[in-house]
């Protein structure tokens, strides 16, 4: 035998001794007391035991439940008995079911009940959050802000609300965390592509088999994620393998690649040696680039979630060494909490009513929109092709067919310009194509290529000569009741037409620097300063009732302009229709036709005082800017006869201005979002 074989063990025998179960059981008295802890009875109720000595049993119906209470006395949570508790530091999620049985509603203190908002939602336990483990602080900065991003967004509600997703995503792509961004799902257009191509593989086969080889074969694509990023942002979306990018060595790629590290370093560098500024530029200069500004939700959500993440990097000490600046960047992101939404609300009273009633008396003063031509030389009518537009047109169609050719391989590509399109309208006009008329039918006749359909009972058809124009039943009825016009809501029958004009007329981005509330009205002694009675309205009485009647808001030039090409605030322009003296960009001075010794103004140093609607001036707050263009109020010689809707002449410029055509609301904390280099700036064309 073996010694590595185990040795046999003895054998043990049991013996087991089964007996009826018993039908009565030894009743216990009523009045038996309680059994000593040594002895181990089985009891049967009832009859109950009496409860140990000290203790009182509280029946069902008298029973109060003193659990936690919801509304916290101060700081620290109590219960029902006015216990203090203690809040647990670890978070349990909760299971799919508990969370389908959870209720998400909250009750106002008006009593409605309302759902609760996902910021209410994660504010409740917010100060219980805390990263996975304890931050080495001796690790390098990226890998820091990495796990914090993580631990930030491990057991929150972020992938069940596709807003605050996306938000997070964009504040992801411009810190530099991530290089793409994932294109939702459009499953109506890959539905329409299947059935096209089920259609075109159902279709019956062609006899010539010669067709058939040179058909491609008619396969739906394969599903592919598609990057959607911007020019700073993410490379450029890689070819399949089996078509590699024409021209491209191994050594310009890894080019590229240390390229996109290099740009992914500053855009972490951009946040983490500056949170403060990073902040501002992403709630406002990127936020208008991207297009989230325009949106109330995007506004309203992004500084929040800004908010909770800064607040978690400040509780798990990621950066102990720039806390200072990151409680800096903690308060622009609550600031912007209040001014972003309330832009909307800026946006909705500009231009107010008195504005739009001085264009309703003067007329628009803005710049009207111009389309220039492709090319100013090219000769439309002549068709000679040695002209330059003719020349360009060509080399564009050629352009694009050749790289629609490229694209799709052996499919035959007829590039349709706007000759072509004027040939093939005059082939059909030769051809006698119906629908295709020399000359347009005339007003209200008949169409005579396709029958018109029978009239409802009680309508009546158009171009019918019995019908009579603007009869009830005829939807085409236009209303040209003369309006009133809004200015006479504020100073009733004024006398500004005969007394006032325009005179500079600005267009630039302006801070607000105060708001001054309506004067009260002066009582009037009914004489001027010599003791003499005026003779008609006077400039100096109309603007002391516009004083009277108008709030004041003095507007502050920008102090930044044209950061970049495509800045939002750009520097301040003189309109064609300004009248009156003002220095332009060159430093040049315009002289007025009449000028009453008052000194040029100064579009880039002067400010400017706004009369505005006293409801809407309320809304302007210090230091939001407003880009739009603004209209200067001239005194007029009063012996010159006005023509009826005519200009009087400028002769004396006032400090009162109305605003046209409000472009932006800016923030306080606007900041211009310098893009960084692209790849056309630094490979140059070989990297499109």
């Amino acid at each position: 035998m073996s010694t590595d074989e185990p040795a046999p063990q003895p054998s043990r025998t049991f013996t087991v001794t089964t007996a009826p179960p018993t039908t009565t059981t030894p009743a216990v008295p009523a009045t038996a007391a309680w059994p000593p802890a040594d002895e181990h009875l089985w009891l049967t109720f009832p009859p109950f035991p009496q409860a140990p000595p000290g203790v009182t049993l509280i029946p069902f119906s008298a029973f109060k439940p003193a659990g936690v209470l919801q509304a916290a006395d101060g700081e620290r949570e109590r219960d029902a008995l006015g216990i203090p508790t203690v809040a647990l530091r670890v978070h349990h999620d909760l299971t799919a079911m508990e969370k389908r049985k959870r209720k998400k509603t909250r009750t106002d203190a008006s009593g409605a009940v309302r759902r609760v908002l996902w910021f209410e939602d994660w504010a409740d336990g917010e100060e219980l959050r805390r990263s996975a483990g304890v931050v080495d602080p001796s690790l390098p900065r990226i890998d820091r802000l990495h796990q914090a991003a993580y631990d930030f967004k491990h057991g929150r509600s972020l992938a069940s609300n596709q807003e605050i997703n996306h938000l997070w995503d964009r504040w992801r792509l411009y810190t530099g965390l991530i290089s793409g961004m994932q294109a939702p799902a459009t499953r109506k257009k890959n539905s329409a592509m299947r059935d096209a191509f089920a259609a075109m593989a159902d279709a019956p086969a062609d006899d010539d088999d010669d067709d058939d080889e040179d058909m491609p074969a008619t396969r739906p694509p394969k599903e592919a994620s598609v990057m959607v990023s911007n020019d700073e942002d993410a490379p450029p979306p890689s070819l399949p393998p089996s078509q590699p990018k024409p021209g491209v060595t191994e050594e310009q790629r890894q080019q590229r690649r240390e390229y996109y590290r290099e740009v992914r370093d500053q855009k972490m560098d951009r946040f983490l040696n500056d949170p403060e500024k990073a902040v501002k530029i992403f709630l406002s200069g990127y936020y208008r680039d991207r297009g989230l500004s325009f949106s109330e939700k995007s506004c309203r959500d992004g500084p929040i979630l800004l908010a909770f993440f800064l607040n978690f990097l400040l509780r798990n000490r990621v950066f102990p060494e720039s806390d200072k600046q990151l409680r800096k960047a903690v308060a622009v992101a609550e600031l912007a909490q209040k001014e972003l939404p309330h832009s909307f609300v800026i946006s909705r009273g500009v231009p107010d009513a008195f504005s739009r009633g001085c264009e309703h008396l003067f007329g628009t003063m803005t710049d009207s929109w111009q389309i220039a031509p492709a090319d100013p030389n090219a000769d439309a009518e002549s068709g000679d092709e040695g002209a330059p537009g003719a020349k360009r047109q060509k080399t564009e169609a050629s352009t694009e067919a050749a790289v629609l050719q490229e694209a799709l391989g052996p499919a035959e590509i007829e590039v349709v310009t706007d000759d072509t399109m004027h040939e093939m309208e005059e082939a059909a006009k030769e051809a006698g194509v119906d629908g295709v008329h020399d000359e347009p039918p005339a007003w209200g006749a008949p169409n005579t290529t396709t029958p018109a359909a029978p009239p409802a009972d009680g309508e009546q058809s158009w171009g019918d000569p019995n019908a009579e124009w603007g009869a009830p039943n005829d939807p085409l009825v236009w209303d040209m009741t003369p309006k009133p016009n809004s200015l006479h809501e504020y100073v009733g029958a004024t006398a500004l037409p005969l007394t006032h004009t325009t005179g500079v007329v600005e267009r630039s981005t302006r801070r607000v620097k105060a708001v001054i509330p309506p004067r009260a009205q002066q009582k009037k002694s009914g004489k001027n300063a010599k003791g003499q009675v005026p003779v008609g309205p006077t400039p100096e009485g109309v603007e002391r009732d516009l004083e009277a009647r108008l709030a004041q808001v003095v507007l502050a030039p920008w102090e930044e302009w044209d950061a970049y090409d495509k800045a939002d605030v750009t520097k301040p322009t003189i309109l064609s229709q300004s009248r009156g003296p003002a220095i332009k960009e060159n430093g040049e001075a315009e002289p007025a036709p009449k000028t009453g010794g008052a000194p040029p103004h100064n579009p880039f140093k002067n400010e400017i005082t706004l009369l505005a609607d006293p409801a809407v001036a309320e809304t302007l707050w210090v230091g939001t800017g407003l880009e739009a263009t603004w209209v200067q109020l001239a005194r007029t010689d009063p012996s010159v006869h006005i023509e009826a809707g005519g200009l009087g002449e400028p002769v004396a410029p006032t400090r009162f201005w109305y605003m046209e055509q409000v472009l932006a609301v800016l923030p306080t904390f606007h900041t211009e979002m310098v893009p960084l280099p692209t790849t056309q700036d630094v490979f140059g064309e070989e990297a499109s």
